[in-house]
């Protein structure tokens, strides 16, 4: 996983794919698709991991907070506190027990009381 410690792109690009989410700032676009840039950030699928499955869609997208719309329920990353919360597709709530720098290193999830 990429996560660069610079500001988030003021003009992203969202690329929902069956193993990962990528984000890309618009204006490396093309560099990205060549080879030549790596994406702003990764999210690679895994149970354990911040994108826990599927990304199907990004929902919403404001400021620093991402709202992700999966196969087994949402996610919400907050970019400024490095942060995810998901709710499962039995309405429970859960965070993610690394920040966004760990999260493709499988740490796991933590239910919300």
């Amino acid at each position: 996983m990429t996560f660069p410690y610079e500001p988030f792109p003021s003009n992203p690009y969202f690329s929902c794919e069956p193993d990962r989410l990528r984000i890309v700032d618009k204006a490396q676009f093309s560099k990205v698709v060549m080879g030549k840039a790596d994406p702003w950030l990764t999210l690679s699928v895994g149970e354990t991991n911040v994108m826990h499955s599927r990304p199907v869609r990004v929902k919403s997208h404001q400021d620093m907070s991402i709202e992700i719309e999966c196969e087994l329920g949402s996610l919400r990353l907050n970019m400024e506190s490095e942060s995810a919360r998901k709710v499962d597709t039995e309405g429970r709530e859960w965070v993610y027990r690394g920040g966004l720098e760990e999260a493709n290193e499988g740490m796991g999830w933590m239910p919300v009381s």
